[in-house]
């Protein structure tokens, strides 16, 4: 018989080596496997197959794992005693809601130097050539997580979360900002083959920070989403919904003469205001005022602008239509220009049931109503008839009648 210790060691282990154990007493031995001992670490050659009935080696755990600081939490049905050892819990237990993370874990990992706590990572290249093993070649996932909302009682108190994550900034943490998620797009291959749009949103090539889809590519018995992104007070508020930083967008950096595009609609697509009324038990039901486009084709399309001391409505080629320009103070000007083709600039009247055919301008007191156009005709005679008949025109609540004369009338 070999000397103790003296056995040749092995590289690694498959978990079917078996070992021989005493009890208490030293008098009594067993049998056991490696793999029935689950607190001895096991190193197991890949075996190049992902199936138990092809050769695969599956390993199961059937209870809970807890990995690096969470395996110091004793996992007691007790939330308040399992908070006083793992500095997770620890710092949970301090806050209103409590140390809730790990009290209902399956499988837990908290890192013990401030590194990566979880770690995952998935390649096209290997989905390609593990199509073969696999049976079929699967998408390259990182991470992928359900949350399944099964309970069907009327009302249900139960919240699904396909994922949920929390940041948290400790009281004197000043400097470096703290972040719930942060997703990098990285683009090693150069710009995309065509243009991602409202209508074309995924182009070849494209590397895309953050894609909702809603369905799971199921074909049938799923129904429309409620909403793609929400913001909610839980119970703080978000001092601002969406930002963008100066240099984010391709086109400009905020302070150039340059354009990007911040957000891009399809036709019909509106940007909604709604009401605090609550109409059928709904709060904010009610739509009070919305922005959309309907233009069909770029050639009917227009523009709206605001440029120093003015706003601009323009074609979309940028031909000025209509601006409202400041000026020095306390005097505003309103301007009507024409835009492409010979309509002339002025202001109109529409006429309409229900509307008024009259059109206003009402100068200040001492104000006057000035109009320059060419004089013709100086010092000729007034006719008797005008022929263009009379315009009617009402100041400070006296009707007067101008008279219309021709053009030979008014001497040319």
């Amino acid at each position: 018989m070999a000397v103790f210790n003296t056995y040749p060691k092995l590289d690694s282990l498959t978990g079917e080596e078996v070992l021989v154990l005493a009890d208490s007493t030293g008098t009594r031995t067993v049998t056991a496997t490696v793999a029935q001992v689950i607190e001895a670490p096991v190193s197991v050659e890949a075996s190049g197959q992902f199936y138990s009935d092809k050769g695969a080696q599956v390993k199961r755990f059937a209870d809970r794992l807890l990995v690096g600081v969470a395996a110091e939490n004793p996992a007691l049905s007790d939330r308040a005693s399992s908070s006083q050892d793992d500095w997770l819990s620890e710092t949970m237990a301090a806050t209103s809601i409590g140390p809730w993370a790990l009290q209902d874990a399956q499988c837990a990992s908290v890192a013990q130097f401030g590194n990566s706590a979880f770690v995952a990572g998935s390649r096209t290249s290997d989905a390609l050539s593990g199509s073969s093993v696999l049976g079929f070649q699967p998408s390259s996932i990182g991470v992928a997580s359900w949350g399944i909302s099964d309970d069907t009682s009327n009302p249900t108190t139960t919240t699904a979360y396909a994922y949920y994550g929390e940041a948290w900034r400790m009281a004197g943490v000043d400097y470096q900002p703290t972040f719930g998620m942060e997703l990098e797009a990285v683009n090693f291959g150069g710009l995309a083959v065509g243009q991602s749009t409202p209508y074309a949103p995924n182009v070849g090539g494209g590397v895309y920070g953050i894609q909702l889809g809603a369905g799971g590519g199921q074909t049938s018995g799923t129904s429309d989403a409620a909403a793609g992104m929400v913001f909610v007070s839980n119970p703080n508020s978000w001092q601002t919904g969406t930002v963008f930083g100066a240099q984010s967008l391709t086109g400009t950096d905020g302070k150039d003469s340059g354009y990007a595009s911040a957000v891009s609609l399809a036709r019909n697509q509106a940007v909604e205001w709604h009401t605090p009324e609550t109409v059928s038990g709904v709060a904010g039901a009610n739509v009070g005022a919305f922005v959309r486009s309907t233009v069909t084709e770029r050639s009917n399309g227009t523009r709206q602008e605001f440029s120093d001391n003015g706003i601009l409505f323009a074609n979309i080629e940028g031909q000025t239509l209509f601006s409202v320009a400041t000026m020095e103070n306390p005097t505003n000007a309103l301007q009507v220009q024409a835009g492409a083709g010979t309509q002339a600039a002025g202001l109109y009247v529409q006429e309409g049931t229900g509307g008024s055919g009259n059109l206003g301008l009402f100068p200040a007191s001492g104000g006057e109503l000035q109009i320059t156009s060419p004089v013709t005709g100086a010092g000729a005679t007034m006719p008797s008839v005008a022929d263009g008949g009379f315009l009617h025109i009402n100041i400070n609540g006296a009707d007067y009648r101008i008279p219309l004369m021709s053009a030979a009338q008014a001497g040319g």
